[in-house]
């Protein structure tokens, strides 16, 4: 029996998603590196790890790291603090020196959500970037799809408002996470909704969608 969680998002939190690209050979000192910062995390700034990802495939767009997590800050400040801790800023180098892409943004919910994960979920991390006076255009193409996204499995999580970008210029105008379950539940998605993609994407300047596996063990 797979391992479940629920997990809960709140608004005046800060919400980290966080993507690492880094060779199989360099992750042993990549995992050295979280286990010195993350203690400091933990215990001076608060930082709560939700749940780790494990990246599948990529729809849209090119963020397909080897490692993603989620991670809940107190809040935006505290990360800004934990950021300048003279003892992490020590380890930065450990982990730049074996990560060759580095994203991670954070994020806003705007009202309470409470949802059960299990192992080996897929879950969805979609951001958006629209084009000037697209917004309307962009609600009318979800009013469309969302229903039928639904009748295919879709369970959203949280829409994300975004906060900050810390590494990779990476500031959607808009994000989300949404639960499919399972991989085929996506696919049934695209190929019923095929007709109004050309709908969003004149509504967009770009578009990042990547499918991922939730995993609890071992997740920073």
């Amino acid at each position: 029996m797979s391992a479940a969680k629920t997990i809960k998002f709140e608004p005046g939190k800060a919400y980290e998603v966080t993507g690492i690209w880094v060779q199989p050979e360099n992750m042993q000192a990549l995992s050295n590196y979280f286990n010195k910062v993350f203690p400091i995390a933990m215990k001076n700034y608060g930082i709560k790890p939700l749940f780790s990802l494990q990246p599948l495939s990529v729809y849209s767009g090119d963020f397909m790291p080897q490692i993603m997590f989620v991670n809940e800050w107190p809040s935006i400040d505290s990360f800004q603090s934990f950021i300048n801790d003279p003892q992490v800023k020590e380890l930065f180098p450990e982990r730049d020196a074996v990560v060759s892409r580095l994203v991670v943004s954070h994020y806003s919910v705007p009202e309470p959500v409470e949802v059960e994960l299990s192992e080996g979920d897929v879950v969805e991390y979609a951001a958006m970037w629209i084009k000037p006076g697209q917004e309307q255009a962009l609600k009318s193409y979800y009013q469309q799809a969302f229903p039928i996204a639904v009748q295919n499995g879709l369970k959203p999580i949280s829409p994300l408002a975004p906060l900050s970008s810390y590494r990779g210029d990476f500031l959607p105008h808009r994000a989300g996470l949404n639960l499919w379950g399972r991989k085929e539940r996506f696919d049934r998605f695209v190929s019923a909704a095929q007709s109004l993609f050309p709908k969003r994407d004149a509504s967009l300047q770009r578009l990042e969608v990547v499918h991922a596996e939730v995993r609890f063990e071992g997740g920073k």
